[in-house]
């Protein structure tokens, strides 16, 4: 379908309206811009998918909501926003889609998040009410009754009244995020659920739940609001969304798709022999009560006893062969973390996890059946003693299922034309050694190209970094997005005067911040960060570290700022948030401190945020699985694993780094990386090139007393060398 005059007239008029509906709107070139770009792709006039970066200000999320409803108006589909924050779900369903409706009143949209995100109303009942105990944990004879959780305080069961009353007048949809007051942590996980204890459509409460409530609303819908896991899920298995076929997809943060994708083809199991045995123990018990209590027409054959003992006979001389075989070099290698080669297993040990994968399937599809079966006895028979069944039921399956997908990865040569990383642990819990097999896809772009990219006619892809080093090649490598397929690539201009609005601050530094290196370069870092605390005036401070380590190190040399400081870890993200803004507006100074996630998302404008530092180029760890066996692979490749892989992801960390100070005109402020690297080493020029055009200071600053590294720095450092020896 072209884009027609009348989907050009709809969204002129639309984005009138728009301007006269935003207090101070300010009309942005870059933003007509990609609302065109997007336009054309939906309507098809323009390549088959987009990629489109779109710096901070541009205003994109309402560049791709306009013409995107426009044109699923039009064709009559349903329009999929996809991202991967609860952050930006939330601003564009309590923000972006209720400005847009005031001038499209017809407009209608819904949310489609994972079964934990909503309450569920039987557990709310529950819980809500102690006098009234589940019976499905009151069994006897029952793995199940472990399980039963114990009392809530008084605060936690007023607030469940609460709960319950928002929900019988609708003024709740059961998300938790969209609650007006905080819920913890250890109340939501007794109010929400996941797949392997949600009864669906066999439960009293399936009418009035929220989660199945907001599926069912997908299907009406103008606009459907996501997140990348469920569209790769639903698109997968042909379920939840419309059809690929019927639908429009927008994934904006469309940077971290290669990494969700990525999640899908990773996974970490026990394979301790006494383990697993323990749960095919658990299954044979389940099965045997459920027989004696149901008369199956057609039940799957390892229901019967003599089948099921044959196939726990194999399962069990497969294990203990794979880990007999396993156990030594995992014991032998440092920190008992041993990594196969290229990801490649001896042929014997591959062997090995075919079979596994097969006997663990059948296990799979026999849970399955039961569990189907029992779904059909709803209102037959006793039933608590269904629903709990049911309980049980799901739990194997999903143990049953994650096994399967193990061994299937492990006896896998390639993915994607490139090595799955396969690694073991030995780890301990409650004193007891447990085994790990660990597995995870290095690429991914076959899967997407079969799942998504083929799948669905039209795909805009949008995100305020796409690109590093100045390139899309990095990010077309791991999605499999191409120029060739005829995928668009572009990128906006910022609108902001970078130069005007901000400095790059590079301290001439003593120390680099290598691992020799690491405590002395912290500490001289330490030494200069109290001297701009000191001789400036900056109220809102963000400090960005690359690992927890270093955070907490020095967290602990600043430890007389402590009161100032609101780290990551202390309290929740939105909670931390909060806090720095009510000091900074209070006219208190405020330091954030956390890792790359606080590079993301965080939109902190004007005063609250004017200095942002950055402890060092984010670099990936070198002993990372994943990471060793994709090096091993490019080097197999004829290709430099520093240039393909460790700089274009350094360039993109820091973009977003950088990114976190100039969020509007009225912003300013001066960033400050302690990382010489970015003047002495040769790629440091092209992270700088890929970087907003900042002028650039390189100040010397007098040495401070905490040139000294304190003596628990010392001790942590010879401690991690001897563990790596």
């Amino acid at each position: 379908m072209a884009l027609t005059s009348a989907i050009k007239a709809q969204i002129s008029d639309w984005y009138k309206k728009l301007q006269r509906n935003v207090d101070d709107f300010i009309p942005r070139l870059a933003q007509r811009q990609m609302m065109a770009e997007v336009a054309k792709t939906l309507a098809g006039e323009s390549g088959r998918h987009l990629a489109i970066e779109a710096p901070t200000g541009v205003g994109k999320t309402l560049s791709y909501l306009i013409p995107g409803i426009a044109v699923s108006r039009e064709e009559s589909k349903t329009l999929v926003v996809s991202t991967a924050n609860v952050a930006l779900q939330d601003q564009i369903y309590g923000k972006d889609l209720p400005l847009l409706k005031r001038f499209i009143p017809d407009l209608t949209y819904t949310t489609a998040f994972g079964r934990r995100r909503y309450v569920c109303p039987r557990n709310l009942y529950f819980t809500g009410d102690n006098s009234q105990p589940d019976l499905l944990y009151l069994l006897d004879d029952d793995s199940l009754s472990s399980q039963a959780p114990g009392a809530i305080s008084p605060q936690e069961q007023q607030q469940c009244e609460q709960l319950q009353q928002g929900l019988d007048k609708g003024s709740w949809d059961g998300v938790r995020d969209h609650y007006p007051e905080n819920i913890n942590d250890r109340l939501w996980a007794r109010l929400s659920t996941d797949k392997a204890h949600c009864l669906a459509h066999h439960c009293q409460w399936y009418k009035e739940c929220p989660f199945f409530l907001a599926r069912r609303d997908i299907d009406s819908v103008d606009v459907v609001i996501t997140n990348h896991a469920l569209v790769m899920a639903a698109l997968e298995s042909d379920s939840v969304l419309p059809p690929a076929k019927d639908l429009l997809l927008i994934m904006d943060e469309g940077h971290h798709l290669p990494d969700v994708a990525r999640d899908a083809l990773e996974i970490s199991a026990e394979i301790t022999p006494s383990s697993l045995g323990l749960q095919l123990d658990l299954f044979a018990k389940t099965i045997e009560q459920i027989t004696a209590q149901f008369t199956l027409k057609s039940p799957p054959a390892l229901a019967k006893p003599e089948r099921l003992a044959a196939h726990r006979e194999a399962i069990d001389e497969l294990v203990m062969a794979f880990t007999q075989a396993l156990l030594p070099q995992v014991k032998a290698a440092p920190e008992q973390s041993y990594r196969f080669v290229m990801g490649e297993l001896p042929d014997a040990l591959r062997e090995q996890c075919e079979q596994l994968y097969k006997l663990y399937d059948g296990l799979r599809a026999a849970a399955e059946t039961l569990l189907n079966f029992l779904g059909e006895q709803t209102g037959k028979a006793d039933m608590v003693r269904i629903h709990r069944g049911m309980l049980q039921l799901n739990r194997f399956f999903g143990h049953f299922e994650a096994q399967s997908k193990l061994w299937r990865l492990a006896a896998l040569r390639q993915l994607s034309g490139a090595p799955v990383s396969k690694w073991a642990t030995l780890e301990t819990a409650e004193d007891k050694p447990q085994l790990w097999l660990h597995c995870a896809g290095i690429r991914v772009s076959t899967q997407l190209e079969n799942i998504l990219w083929s799948k669905v006619p039209h795909t805009i892809l949008t995100s305020a970094t796409l690109r590093s080093l100045n390139t899309f090649n990095r990010f077309q490598e791991l999605s499999g997005l191409s120029e060739k397929a005829t995928d668009r690539f572009v990128c906006l201009e910022s609108p902001f005067n970078h130069a005007q609005q901000g400095k790059l601050i590079i301290p001439q530094m003593q120390y680099e911040p290598d691992f020799q290196h690491e405590a002395l370069h912290l500490t001289e870092m330490a030494g200069i960060f109290r001297q701009t605390l000191v001789e400036s005036n900056h109220k809102g401070i963000l400090v960005l570290f690359s690992s927890m380590r270093a955070l907490q190190q020095f967290v602990t040399l600043m430890s007389d700022k402590r009161l100032a400081m609101l780290v990551q870890g202390d309290q929740p993200r939105t909670r931390l948030i909060a806090l720095h803004r009510e000091r900074v507006l209070a006219g208190k100074q405020s330091i954030l401190i956390g890792l790359q996630s606080f590079a993301e998302g965080l939109d902190l404008k004007g005063d609250l945020l004017t200095a942002v530092h950055i402890h060092k180029i984010a670099f990936a760890p070198i002993d990372s699985p994943v990471i060793v066996t994709e090096g091993e692979w490019l080097k197999s490749r004829q290709r430099y694993p520093f240039e393909s892989q460790s700089l274009p992801t350094a360039s993109f960390t820091l973009i977003q780094q950088v990114g976190r100070l100039i969020r509007s005109h009225h912003c300013h402020g001066e960033i400050i990386i302690y990382d010489r690297r970015l003047i002495t080493r040769q790629y440091g020029s092209r992270l700088l090139a890929s970087l907003p055009v900042f002028p650039i200071e390189q100040p010397k600053f007098a040495p401070s007393d905490a040139s000294v590294v304190p003596s628990a720095l010392k001790q942590k450092t010879v401690r991690r060398r001897t563990s790596r020896k």
